[in-house]
């Protein structure tokens, strides 16, 4: 870890403590939303027509507005909708960032078939954190997923990049994916217990959140028991490996400590130029064509955030996510897309079948 990144750290980490709303240091985690084409079509997958990421504007729009934040994070994801290692460039990509950005971590979400010789040589050449997002432990059920036939396939590709990580004692992580819904909880045990046999660093495994109302029956929220008692079995498997679980539906203590430290380390910006403040938040809090990172990273939106989590007068972003309260867990809405309008369809979908779900005020966050 360089000079400049280890001072950005200290400096946040002061400001955090301090409860500060308007900050010196810069985010330690930045994501460019690296979209494009997909080879896959999984069940709980937003989709969209997104402009694709080119390492063109990325040289000439990206480094321009961001060089000197991007230089003191420690974490950059090149994480989008879509398979980026389709890209016909994504060698280029790969030989560049770690040219211009050697010493921060440089993230990639992937399903896992594009892993071929030529691109496991490139990541293991470098300081990358390569997300595969397979979701099962056989083929069965990953076809049922992801519709697609590439299960054996992958695990070959898999091992493939952890034999060539071993042999040139690589920087490379290589994190397993797990999205847990109704059809695939029941192999989360046999899933981390494969990632281990495979040599891979970490299991990270996330309830499916709803975008559809096609996503609504998918979800655990219903089968709440069903769910903590796998995790509890999966916390088994904790002993030498990383498995990293989402929470429990159980209640939890708060803490007078900063809830959320997203406001004060995260940076999302779109290939378009529109950015988030995290990765769940439910609209822009600006946009780089109009504004400089500077702007934005201290200015009203932001300022909002950091504010109302530090005097307990949250935004209507926060107050529902469990990031800010564990005990969101419990609650509807952090199951369900912060996007408002896609909130409030799915909502009104959930209510007009109440019956089924038999849901109260207090499962929800919201009035019926």
């Amino acid at each position: 870890m360089n000079e400049k990144i280890k001072l950005n750290n200290s400096v946040r980490d002061l400001e955090i403590s301090q409860k500060k709303i308007r900050l010196e240091s810069t985010p330690s985690y930045i994501t460019i939303g690296a979209h494009y084409n997909c080879n896959a079509s999984c069940v709980f997958c937003l989709g969209g027509d997104y402009p694709s990421f080119t390492l063109e504007k990325y040289k000439n729009f990206f480094e321009p507005k961001l060089k000197h934040v991007l230089e003191k994070a420690v974490n950059i994801g090149f994480c989008g909708f879509g398979e980026i290692l389709l890209h016909p460039e994504i060698c280029d990509i790969l030989d560049y960032l770690n040219t211009t950005l050697p010493d921060q971590s440089k993230a990639f979400t992937t399903n896992g078939i594009m892993l071929n010789e030529k691109i496991c040589q490139k990541l293991t050449d470098g300081r990358y954190d390569v997300m595969i997002s397979l979701h099962a432990s056989n083929g069965m059920l990953h076809e049922k997923l992801t519709r697609t036939k590439k299960f054996d396939d992958i695990l070959k590709n898999i091992k493939r990049l952890v034999e060539l990580k071993k042999q040139k004692q690589s920087k490379l992580s290589i994190n397993m994916v797990f999205v847990v819904t109704q059809d695939n909880i029941d192999d989360l045990c046999s899933f981390i217990k494969l990632s281990k046999e495979l040599g891979t660093d970490c299991v990270s495994a996330n309830y499916i959140t709803m975008f559809e109302t096609s996503h609504v029956d998918m979800s655990v929220f219903w089968m709440k028991d069903k769910a903590n008692a796998v995790l509890s079995e999966a916390e088994k498997y904790k002993d030498g490996f990383s498995v990293n679980l989402p929470l429990k539906f159980q209640t939890y203590q708060k803490s007078d400590n900063v809830a959320c430290r997203d406001p004060w380390e995260f940076f999302y910006t779109e290939v378009q130029g529109s950015v988030n403040p995290c990765c769940l938040a439910g609209n822009h809090i600006g946009n780089l064509n109009d504004s400089s990172f500077e702007d934005i990273w201290n200015s009203g939106g932001y300022f909002m955030l950091r504010e109302g989590i530090v005097t307990g007068n949250i935004h209507t972003w926060c107050k529902n996510c469990l990031k800010y309260d564990k005990n969101n867990v419990n609650k509807l809405l952090s199951h369900i897309t912060f996007r408002p309008e896609t909130q409030q369809k799915l909502l009104k979908y959930i209510f007009e079948n109440n019956k089924k779900y038999n849901l109260k005020k207090e499962d929800i966050g919201v009035e019926l």
